[in-house]
């Protein structure tokens, strides 16, 4: 008998695109490049810089958490400054 399989079961067994992303930028960052490296994401070479990189995994992060809905209600608050007067 052929077992049934839903959406979320299907969905759950691969990556999205967001989450290839992460996977391919931090293992770009993870290589130890310092200067400007050039990457190859779905068929298209590009050159970035170290800090670009690090900024990328930061918003595919947040889009991963954000489909997944474990995103944060609040956005980070910075209190660097807050005792300041």
């Amino acid at each position: 008998m052929p077992e049934n399989i839903t959406r979320t079961d299907a969905t759950s067994s691969t990556l999205t695109f967001a989450e290839q992303m992460v996977a391919k930028l931090q293992a770009e960052i993870l290589a130890g490049s310092s200067g400007v490296v050039q990457t190859t994401i779905d068929g298209t070479t590009v050159q970035v810089s170290r800090n670009q990189m690090l900024k990328e995994l930061t918003r595919w992060q947040k889009e991963v958490a954000r489909a997944n809905g474990t995103q944060p209600l609040a956005p980070t608050i910075d209190l660097n400054h807050a005792n300041d007067s």
